[in-house]
């Protein structure tokens, strides 16, 4: 049997296109067409599940048209019944609870006869919170329509091992990505500053597990979240978890990797103190840091990281700034290294 060449949409946050591009070049032919999307030509639609840093994936089909009700045409239906069941055979036992039409004009007569028609195909019916996502918007070229299916019940930046629901945990696809910056090997010592529920470690054990990893959090929720997560992640690779303020924790140092994602004034702290609390991780990370080590630091108090940096760098250098934007977010990496 002829192996079926899919064409794919890759949903990315703004600022993980080039790791996303990178990590989907493994799987096909790949490029980014948008700061938001990237394009992907493979033969194998389940191995795909497997991106990090990629929010969602979805199987499309082009209709030249000049308005919606054109695709309810039979020869466009039947292909999109084609996609619908590559799906299912590329994942059989996957499993979708209702079908949810994203459009402009979604509640118009044309979009509301399509979705249930693709509801129809699906054997599902029409949701508010409907699983199968299904987009349809205007084509790149013109007189055309795009009809985008989610692959998977869940975006994968939705991780399994996510068992708890920490408040303020930074988004995996963003720590993968964080993670791909600092460039961390098998041999390297990795700590964790402000660890939170350990989004950090546990996506580094699904790349590399590095030789020593450590992850530091004086909240107790935290911690037992962290250690949770890792259990549901199932990887190999060893994270000491320590209840603590990593300010004053007695710690072992000579870390060639450390990476903090501090409190920021509308979720956690304040932001006059958060300028203050910035230094001082920079100062700690000095005291932990091997020669030569690699700190990545994600916060969104940028205007304060910048005096500190001007201020009280603690012997930092600064090799790069990194940013990323997400639902009216905009966190910033800090890259520094020591001299």
């Amino acid at each position: 049997m002829a192996q079926i060449t899919h064409d794919l949409v890759l949903e990315v946050l703004d600022g993980c296109g080039q790791s996303a591009l990178a990590e989907a070049r493994e799987h096909g032919l790949a490029r980014l067409i948008a700061p938001t999307e990237l394009a992907l030509s493979c033969e194998d639609l389940d191995a795909v599940r497997s991106l990090r840093r990629v929010v969602a994936v979805s199987t499309g089909l082009t209709v030249p048209a000049r308005r919606p009700r054109e695709l309810l045409e039979t020869s466009v239906q039947q292909q999109l019944a084609a996609l619908l069941e590559e799906i299912r055979r590329q994942r059989p036992r996957q499993r979708f609870h209702g079908l949810r039409l994203e459009a402009a004009g979604s509640d118009t007569p044309d979009m509301r006869r399509l979705a249930s028609a693709l509801a129809e195909l699906a054997g599902l019916p029409v949701a508010s919170d409907g699983d199968l996502v299904v987009r349809v918007r205007k084509g790149a070229a013109p007189v055309t329509w795009q009809v985008l299916l989610r692959t998977t019940p869940r975006p994968l930046a939705t991780r399994a091992w996510r068992t708890v629901n920490y408040p303020g945990a930074v988004n995996a696809t963003i720590a993968a990505t964080v993670l791909d910056q600092l460039q961390i090997g098998a041999e390297d010592s990795l700590l964790d500053m402000t660890c939170g529920s350990g989004t950090f470690l546990v996506e580094q054990l699904h790349e590399t597990a590095p030789a020593r990893a450590v992850g530091v959090d004086r909240d107790p929720a935290a911690i037992d979240a962290a250690r949770e997560h890792q259990r549901a992640a199932r990887r190999k690779g060893r994270i000491d978890w320590v209840l603590g303020d990593v300010l004053t924790a007695e710690l072992e140092g000579g870390f060639t990797r450390i990476v903090t994602n501090p409190p920021w004034g509308t979720l956690h702290g304040e932001h006059e103190t958060n300028e203050e609390l910035l230094a001082e991780l920079l100062s700690r990370a000095a005291e932990l840091a091997a020669p030569q080590a690699r700190l990545g630091v994600l916060t969104h108090e940028i205007a304060r990281m910048h005096r500190v940096l001007e201020t009280a760098p603690s012997g930092w250098r600064q090799s790069g700034e990194h940013r990323f934007f997400q639902k009216g977010h905009h966190p910033r990496l800090f890259l520094l290294e020591r001299g």
